[in-house]
């Protein structure tokens, strides 16, 4: 196997060791500083980020109650928008109310026109300046399309 420094023409090769190394050729090592301690670093806890709490899974929307609000809701944008922001929370909650107290009903065995109308036209008068005539017209609308959601999805 050759030699990895093969002698170059005109240079003498030689072992060096401390002891074999002239004076004048040593090169000085720098002493190294002790290595200093390890000490184990005092184990402080982590801040663990705040856990969410589990998240129940999503049902899946209710087509029923999806059609119902749409019924409800039909034709009453122009209104909704034109009302003031403080009416127009009480509006919207007071729509869901109603959408569930019907959806309840929807689920029981007989429906009964007169209260979901009375329901819908109570929910209706919350809107300012509208003609009486109109809101009876509308919840009569609403109510003759929510009992015929209420045939077309539970045969009755």
């Amino acid at each position: 196997m050759p030699d990895a420094f093969e002698k170059a023409p005109g240079v003498e090769l030689r072992p060096t060791t401390p002891e074999t190394t002239p004076e004048s050729e040593r090169v000085p090592v720098p002493e190294q500083a002790p290595a200093p301690e390890r000490r184990v670093a005092e184990t402080t806890p982590v801040p663990v980020p705040p856990t969410m709490a589990p998240v129940a899974p999503v049902a899946p929307p209710d087509p029923v109650m999806h059609a119902l609000e749409g019924i409800l809701s039909e034709d009453l944008f122009d209104f909704y928008r034109s009302m003031p922001p403080d009416l127009q929370v009480r509006f919207k909650t007071k729509g869901d109310e109603v959408a569930g107290k019907i959806r309840q009903m929807l689920l029981g065995a007989m429906i009964k026109a007169k209260e979901i109308l009375k329901l819908v036209s109570e929910w209706l008068k919350l809107i300012p300046g509208v003609n009486k005539f109109f809101l009876e017209q509308e919840s009569k609308i609403k109510t003759d399309k929510i009992v015929e959601l209420h045939k077309r999805e539970f045969g009755e």
